[in-house]
């Protein structure tokens, strides 16, 4: 697989910064520590913009992650320094499917006392540069309800929005008494032909290939107007994507539905933590396969996940996921489990050729 590399930003493509501020290239996999510390801080401040009551990003946890990513994934990045401290970011990831090739999603972000100084715009040059290089046409980014200027930031480049979902949180100290337990009888009563596994860490070897299979139903979670193609692993994309998930030292809560009369694996979901930062638990993916829905699989699956992560993890205080505003199913679910709305996102299009004009220097039609 071919690997995108630029060279550091030369002043003939890039805006002036202003005095004292400097634009570099890194690369994310041999990134040294000193900058993963910088890099962690400033993940930290973006992040309490965001979401004041997440735990910091931990450097370790940082490095693990990017110094392992999957050999399908490239990811060119850039930091705006002033002196040793990291002030801007961007990157860009270049995922190598068979699906999607024409999109890359982006990060970019820019501490509050440095904005409106041209730092994003230098930034979204380099990121448009590394996706054209790439093949790549159309750009993916999100926005936080909570920062504005991330909004304001996409629309003056052109950018169209895609999907709005709702980030929901549950407090489990408001968790209703019984609930889990009764979400688990109700759904051995009504699903009463299939069964349910518990797995801790990795999906284990003899079933790799059917929960393979099984992640497809995700396909069908609404997407809007996103320009979005199915996606599917290989085999052995999915394995570097389960070794990445090992390296990050993330702990996870995997709970499968099983039907009794041929052992067809029917639903799943994920709950996460990392041991450095135990009180928040992430609800990952949750999928049902269209004949097995209706059933009650869905809440007795995240009752399961839900009662053995919080056996593993005593710290936890908080679950946080994710859904788009038109999956009503989804909600409704996490809804009944005590989610509230903490905070709104929405994923943004941007034509790699429109953020190709807006970055082009303007010229007064008068000279």
């Amino acid at each position: 697989m071919s690997r995108t590399v630029l060279d550091d930003p030369t002043p003939e493509s890039q805006p002036s910064l202003p005095a004292g501020l400097h634009l570099e290239a890194y690369d994310a996999r041999t990134a040294p520590d000193a900058l993963l510390g910088a890099l962690a801080a400033f993940h930290t401040s973006q992040l309490h913009e965001r979401q004041p009551d997440d735990p910091p990003v931990l450097s370790a946890q940082l490095a693990a992650s990017l110094r392992h990513l999957p050999p399908f994934v490239d990811l060119p990045a850039w930091v705006v320094r002033d002196g040793p401290r990291v002030v801007a970011e961007a990157n860009v990831a270049l995922v190598h499917l068979d699906q999607n090739r024409h999109l890359a999603q982006f990060q970019l972000g820019v501490l509050t006392p440095y904005r409106r100084q041209g730092l994003g715009r230098a930034l979204l040059r380099c990121v448009v540069e590394a996706a054209q290089l790439d093949g790549r046409r159309l750009l993916m980014a999100s926005s936080s309800g909570r920062v504005p200027a991330g909004e304001a930031a996409l629309r003056r480049a052109g950018a169209q929005p895609g999907l709005t979902a709702q980030v929901n949180q549950l407090n489990l100290r408001t968790l209703e008494p019984g609930l889990l337990e009764h979400w688990t009888t109700q759904g051995q009563t009504r699903a009463a032909g299939y069964t349910l596994e518990v797995w801790e860490g990795l999906v284990p070897g003899p079933e790799f290939t059917a929960f393979l299979e099984l992640t497809q139903v995700m396909n069908d979670q609404p997407t809007g107007d996103l320009s979005l193609e199915n996606s599917r692993m290989t085999p052995a994309q999915f394995r570097e994507a389960e070794a990445h998930f090992q390296a990050s030292g993330r702990q996870r809560v995997t709970v499968v539905g099983r039907r009794t009369s041929d052992g067809h694996l029917v639903g799943f979901t994920e709950l996460s933590w990392h041991p450095g930062r135990p009180s928040l638990l992430t609800q990952g993916e949750t999928g049902v396969r269209p004949e097995a829905r209706g059933l009650g699989l869905g809440r007795w699956l995240k009752a399961a996940a839900l009662q053995r992560a919080l056996d593993r993890n005593g710290a936890a205080h908080f679950v946080r996921t994710e859904n788009a505003d038109s999956n009503a199913a989804m909600r409704r679910i996490n809804e009944q489990l005590g989610f509230r709305p903490y905070t709104a996102t929405t994923l943004w299009q941007l034509e790699v050729s429109q953020a190709q004009a807006y970055l082009r220097p303007q010229v007064d039609p008068c000279c």
